[in-house]
């Protein structure tokens, strides 16, 4: 089965949005067995909108259109999809409850908030969930419409739950299955260098290697018949992943921060975070994870140097010799969040972010990340490159592998020497 993506908004055009919707529906297509063959990003207008869909209708099998589906003037996908497939909107009044029951009930419902209630004749609603917007699924002759709100999470919700089982129903073909290995601290040449004769090996097997900010990511696709399919990918899997050892810090979906907060919740560890450069980007980075709150117990931005002083506990004497951004600095902020708030272990970041401030000294992107125990002090040094929301990035990516290698080290494999 083929299906095309068209995701609706004059924003996306401008640019003032970025479509993510379009990747995560091709994403979620693949792993069922479902191609994509093509993405295109059209205006809030009703007359392109409906070219896109009469054209998607010729060529592909399904297709799923992502926004346009509000209550306001600009939201037409409705109209659109009315037009090119030639069927009226018919009011439908069960929707109409359920929308009403989706608006705040301390609120006036405004009357065109009903608007979402219409649908073309024929259509199948999806009933909202977390919005107001329903989604619609519209069946032509042999070819299938879906469209879907262009909220990220009302339209996942709903891409899950209704629109893959009714295409998996339909679908023949055999599975495509993915699964990705997430590395960092390597370079992307670096990593095809170690990696290169496993590659050559599997020829049917299609590996990429796709370079993301501090990380570098590995590929592996292949089409066929599920049981095969999933041995064979399990197999290079763990072959590649026994060749990068420490690299790999995880699979699919897995962030950095998650994997360190399971290694953290796993050994019961209590963590401490005081970030100057960062400005709180990787304590936001650990609160974005539900549950953080088993391991992650502070996260400090001792901007000024005279918090850091004062409520880090810097020695005066250390910031007088060595400045804010130096290793004695960062060493003392670790072991200052950690001994503040009884964590188990604490992390001390402090760095030049640029673009002002570097000198030939010190230039713009130094950054000292510091780790702190009962038993172990220690800090490393950096130079980032890149604009200042890069450096702040790159510092949060490298105290989270600083961290999780310490951990693996000590708690999973024995003392550290």
């Amino acid at each position: 089965m083929e299906c095309r993506i068209v995701a609706v908004g004059t924003e996306l055009i401008l640019g003032l949005t970025t479509d993510t919707n379009s990747p995560y529906i091709a994403r979620f297509l693949v792993e069922n067995g479902i191609s994509s063959q093509q993405h295109q990003v059209v205006p809030d207008d009703v007359d392109e909108i409906a070219h896109a869909i009469l054209d998607g209708l010729q060529h592909s099998d399904a297709l799923i259109i992502t926004g346009g589906l509000g209550p306001t003037f600009d939201d037409v996908t409705r109209e659109a999809l009315s037009k090119a497939v030639k069927r009226e909107l018919v009011f439908d009044p069960k929707l109409a409850e359920i929308i009403k029951e989706r608006f705040p009930h301390d609120k006036p419902i405004p009357k065109f908030i009903l608007r979402q209630a219409y649908l073309p004749e024929g259509a199948i609603p999806i009933n909202p969930t977390l919005g107001t917007a329903p989604g619609i699924i519209l069946e032509i002759e042999d070819k299938i419409i879906f469209a879907l709100p262009g909220v990220p999470d009302e339209m996942k919700v709903m891409l899950k739950d209704k629109v893959i089982p009714f295409l998996r129903k339909r679908v023949r073909e055999k599975a495509i299955l993915i699964k990705v290995i997430k590395t960092c601290d390597i370079s992307e040449a670096s990593l095809q260098e170690r990696i290169e004769d496993i590659i050559a090996k599997y020829e049917n097997l299609n590996i990429k290697i796709l370079v993301h900010l501090e990380e570098v990511h590995i590929l592996l696709m292949l089409k066929g018949d599920i049981k095969a399919v999933e041995e064979l990918i399990s197999n290079v899997k763990d072959e590649i992943a026994d060749r990068l050892g420490k690299l790999v810090y995880g699979f699919d979906e897995d962030t950095l921060e998650k994997v360190v907060g399971k290694l953290l919740r796993k050994h019961e560890l209590k963590l401490a975070v005081a970030e100057s450069c960062t400005g709180g980007l990787l304590s936001n980075r650990f609160t974005n994870i539900p549950g953080s709150s088993d391991y992650f117990w502070a996260g400090i931005i001792p901007y000024s140097t005279e918090v850091k002083r004062e409520l880090i506990r810097v020695p005066s004497q250390v910031l007088l010799e060595h400045g804010a951004v130096s290793s004695f600095t960062a060493q003392a902020m670790a072991d200052g969040a950690r001994l503040i708030v009884g964590a188990d272990i604490g992390l001390g970041i402090t760095g030049i972010a640029g673009p002002t401030g570097g000198t030939p000294e010190k230039p713009v992107g130094l950054t000292f990340i510091a780790l702190s125990t009962k038993t172990t002090r220690f800090c490393k040094r950096f130079i980032f490159t890149g604009s200042r929301e890069v450096i702040k990035f790159k510092t949060s990516q490298q105290a989270l592998n600083l961290l999780r290698l310490f951990l693996l080290e000590r708690f999973e494999e024995g003392e550290v020497s």
